[in-house]
């Protein structure tokens, strides 16, 4: 029954008069977008959606969203499994103004022909909670060999260049040459 859900536009008025609670399982394989962003598209993502009429009879849905998604560490390059946690409230809007309109605490979606399309909205979601960038825990991430191997340490030499003595060796020689 949860997969009706994604395979048709639902009726948002409808579920929102009704006050109806879904919950959806989408596989990480059903969302291409975020695909792109991850190392691997296994997995799913578990939403509870609370369909509801808010003030000034706005329709809106509060949920959810939990997942395990796998992305690249930034210091080592590996894969590293990260958990997801979000949670949302949209506005549902027909226009712009309506957009423009929402109290704060709401973020928009923009339903047309009196449907709206779950799966992209979801996904949205997801790509949302992602965080910024992905790092192992610390001490147990495997950093490259170039980088934790001792560099050879330099001899500094304790005798100064002077510039200017090519200057005095030209002078030395302008006098004697007189």
């Amino acid at each position: 029954m949860q997969n009706e859900y994604l395979r048709h536009p639902l009726d948002p008025r409808k579920l929102c008069t009704a006050e109806r609670a879904i919950t959806v399982d989408v596989s990480m394989q059903a969302m291409q977008r975020l695909q792109k962003m991850l190392v691997s598209a296994e997995g799913e993502a578990h939403y509870a959606l609370q369909f509801s009429i808010g003030q000034q009879r706005l329709l809106q849905v509060q949920g959810t969203v939990k997942g395990e998604v796998t992305l690249e560490c930034q210091r080592c390059l590996e894969a590293v499994s990260q958990t997801l946690e979000s949670e949302f409230l949209w506005g549902l809007v027909t226009s712009e103004e309506a957009a423009i309109n929402l109290p704060r605490t709401h973020e928009p979606i923009f339903i047309e022909n009196e449907t709206l399309d779950l799966l992209p909205a979801l996904e949205d979601e997801l790509i949302l909670a992602l965080p910024l960038v992905a790092y192992h825990p610390e001490g147990s991430c495997k950093v490259p060999g170039q980088l934790t191997e001792q560099q050879p340490e330099v001899q500094v030499s304790t005798k100064k260049h002077n510039p200017f003595s090519a200057l005095a060796d030209l002078k030395k020689s302008l006098k004697s040459g007189q």
